[in-house]
């Protein structure tokens, strides 16, 4: 298969298989980084602080996924492949809202879980050990975030989010058959909007999960 045959066919499907790619590698490989060794232990803690990630996040998932259906409303962006956007031809219809739905809340969940394995990095920054033993990357300090300066979050959960968010910026306009230029800076900006929602996800779950006490 040549390549440009290749490129077309992986088009369609871009953006999911990226964001589960980088979910999947956060979640084998950074853990046994941060604790020494992929044991039985490691991927337990992992799994205990993945679902209680996503167990805060999916209200604000399940919110962006379902307040966003007006970008896709509008023609101007969506979750979902961009063949969902309404046209001439195709006006808006239930099936795609509901792609686009469904794609916004995964998304939202993949920036969470990638955010979350960025919490060991930051426990072991702020104990003032080497998060990276095995590779000796240096230690990063706790920032403040400015609407919850008190909260402090760090900046390995904040890149979890951000990572995930550039990439679907990224890959998203790649999707659109035409160049960046092509679907109008209307599409570009509102593909941009709908990038951040992603980017503040770990953020809010986070702030969330604290809301309640725990």
């Amino acid at each position: 298969m040549s390549l440009s045959r290749f490129v077309g066919r992986f088009r369609p499907y871009s953006v999911p298989l990226c964001l589960f790619a980088l979910v999947a590698i956060a979640v084998l490989f950074v853990p046994p980084l941060v604790l020494g060794g992929a044991t039985g232990r490691t991927y337990a803690l992992t799994m205990a602080v993945l679902i209680v990630a996503i167990s805060s996040v999916l209200p604000y998932a399940v919110a962006v996924g379902v307040l966003t259906v007006p970008f896709l409303y509008t023609g101007i962006g969506s979750y979902a492949a961009p063949e969902v956007l309404p046209t001439d031809a195709e006006p808006f219809g239930l099936a795609a809202a509901l792609r686009h739905v469904i794609a916004g809340i995964s998304y939202v969940v993949a920036a969470t879980a990638v955010g979350a394995v960025g919490i060991g990095l930051d426990f072991a920054a702020s104990s003032g050990s080497d998060p990276f033993p095995a590779v000796g990357f240096p230690p990063f300090p706790a920032v403040g975030f400015p609407p919850f300066p008190a909260l402090g979050f760090p900046p390995f959960l904040m890149l979890g989010g951000v990572v995930i968010a550039g990439v679907y910026v990224a890959v998203q306009l790649w999707r659109y058959e035409r160049p960046v230029r092509g679907p109008g800076w209307e599409t570009v900006l509102g593909t941009v909007v709908l990038g951040t929602f992603l980017a503040a996800s770990p953020v809010v779950a986070l702030w969330i999960f604290g809301s309640y006490g725990f």
